[in-house]
């Protein structure tokens, strides 16, 4: 059931139109700086987007521009997530997953603290807050290993259902934000 939603969503999600995704982006972009957890943040822990994501450029850029410390996530075997310092776009290597990468290795992580914003992607949502991935656990492992207090989900409005299945390691979010909402 739980993947059959995600696929059904997902396959949603890849037939918006470029125009779309990135107007629908630049809503979500905008709630995201306008918020407390944004305000507040000395660290900015984002995903680089690929394919039909909500675009998350424009969020980097401007951590930049606000002097946050912008960190992205690689990833490794065994649900091994952690998070590198960039300073650009320059340095990233594209996965075999289609995914853009920093280079460093896990001795160079940057570690989250009370004064991280940590934004979190996903397949479908659900008004509860709950989440559903992309099917690896990478971030649900993450956020529960460092104790990440407020994860944001961040996704377009149609992928928030009423409610969704979830498992026990599935982590909630502290806020969900989509182009037409904020769910807190």
């Amino acid at each position: 059931m739980k993947e059959e939603i995600r696929k059904k969503h997902l396959n949603l999600r890849s037939r918006m139109s470029k125009e779309e995704q990135e107007k629908k982006s630049q809503l979500i972009y905008e709630k995201i700086v306008s918020c407390e957890e944004y305000k507040n943040a000395d660290k900015v822990f984002v995903y680089i987007d690929m394919g039909s994501e909500v675009k998350t450029k424009s969020l980097i850029k401007k951590a930049w521009q606000d002097k946050k410390t912008v960190a992205v996530p690689v990833t490794r075997k065994n649900r091994v997530m952690y998070f590198i310092r960039i300073k650009d776009f320059d340095n990233l290597i594209k996965t075999k997953f289609g995914t853009e990468e920093p280079t460093g290795e896990i001795d160079e992580q940057i570690l989250p603290d009370d004064k991280t914003l940590f934004i979190v992607p996903g397949s479908v949502f659900d008004e509860s807050k709950n989440r559903c991935g992309y099917g690896g656990g990478f971030y649900d492992t993450y956020i529960e290993k460092h104790n990440i207090k407020k994860p944001i989900g961040i996704c377009y409005d149609f992928q928030v259902l009423k409610e969704i299945q979830t498992e026990q390691f599935d982590r909630k979010m502290f806020k969900i934000i989509t182009e037409e909402r904020i769910i807190e």
